[in-house]
């Protein structure tokens, strides 16, 4: 366990710190009356080729100015220890920024199916009324956004007239059952949340995730790391919502929770302030397995050929060289360590 928080701790210095760790230019600390230069301990970076020296060179070779390769060099002649440290950064923003929009979508989500349920929480059938209606407008949006980039102008104009025709329908259908029921019309209504967010992980975890993260960066000409941080919390949301829900379906049943509804504490402040803070440490589980994975995904796909642009030095674009040139092998061994290390730990802090 300790080693494992070790570990984490010294790749997000590793990260943090990456200009200071592995760069050909000294850093400049301070203003013109005190600088404070620093020299990189790794005089090479990661981007730059050096046709010139020796390429798939092995550790502990020097180059020709005499700077020492410690790890060796790659196809291209760049230095595998700069490109570590690069591919450090490139894992740390992956793994953390896709289980932080993980969070983002699957912790509310969770939330609101695990503790209220289908019967838990009402609402005036105007407010569902507006609700769906702003789904419908936002999500005919989206699309309309995407068929311009993808079709042009009239695509997405079509999309925005089906968006208006399907909102005045449903304002229509508002206004004649509301004749019809007359005053049964202001009667509260019972959200189904639990069955509709179920219906949506189980939906959202039918899908193949890599085989749909492969086929969707496959379609981008240079996917940039923005975009794979976004698939891949996309794809990993339901995880948490599916866990969490669990987690406060057993919580809401618990003696403190019904006391504090007998006080006369409100529904919303029950969910955020003594039901779900009693759900992060099991969350903080979920949440490590989640970096690892993420981590390993891009990897995957810098292996397959499928991540970051050619200039960019990751774990997994060092793995794939490695296939063309099995003789060279600090090229697996390096780059597997660290990515097996890293998963390792994340599966570790699970306990």
């Amino acid at each position: 366990m300790r080693w494992a928080q070790g570990y984490i701790a010294l790749l997000l210095l590793v990260a943090l710190l990456s200009p200071f760790i592995a760069g050909d230019r000294p850093v400049v600390i301070g203003g013109e009356a005190l600088e404070v230069i620093i020299h990189p301990l790794i005089p090479f970076k990661s981007g730059n080729t050096a046709l010139k020296d020796r390429r798939y060179a092995p550790p502990l070779t020097y180059a020709s100015d005499g700077q020492l390769h410690l790890l060796g060099t790659d196809r291209l002649g760049r230095d595998v220890a700069a490109g570590l440290v690069a591919g450090t950064r490139v894992a740390v923003v992956v793994g953390l920024g896709s289980v932080a929009l993980a969070l983002l979508i699957g912790l509310p989500l969770g939330a609101v199916a695990g503790f209220f349920g289908n019967d838990g929480l009402r609402a005036t059938p105007e407010l569902v009324f507006s609700v769906l209606t702003g789904v419908l407008v936002s999500s005919a949006y989206v699309m309309a956004s995407l068929r311009w980039v993808m079709g042009g102008l009239s695509l997405a104009v079509s999309w925005s007239c089906l968006a208006i025709v399907l909102a005045i329908l449903c304002w229509l259908a508002s206004r004649l059952l509301g004749r019809r029921r007359g005053r049964r019309w202001k009667r509260w209504v019972e959200l189904p949340l639990d069955r509709v967010v179920l219906f949506l992980i189980e939906g959202w975890s039918s899908v193949p995730g890599l085989i749909i993260l492969v086929a969707i960066i496959a379609l981008v000409p240079r996917p940039s790391l923005g975009l794979i941080v976004t698939i891949i919390g996309l794809l990993a949301w339901p995880s948490i919502a599916r866990f969490l829900r669990a987690e406060l379906l057993r919580i809401r049943e618990l003696t403190y929770i019904s006391a504090a509804r007998i006080t006369g504490v409100g529904e919303w402040r029950l969910l955020w302030r003594h039901a779900l803070p009693n759900a992060v440490s099991p969350l903080i589980v979920v949440t490590a397995f989640l970096v690892g994975s993420s981590i390993l995904a891009e990897a995957t796909l810098s292996f397959l050929g499928l991540g970051l642009s050619a200039d960019q030095v990751t774990w997994g674009s060092l793995l794939q060289q490695s296939r063309s040139r099995p003789e060279a092998w600090w090229l697996a061994v390096f780059p597997g360590l660290l990515l097996t290390l890293t998963v390792l730990a994340c599966n570790r802090l699970r306990r």
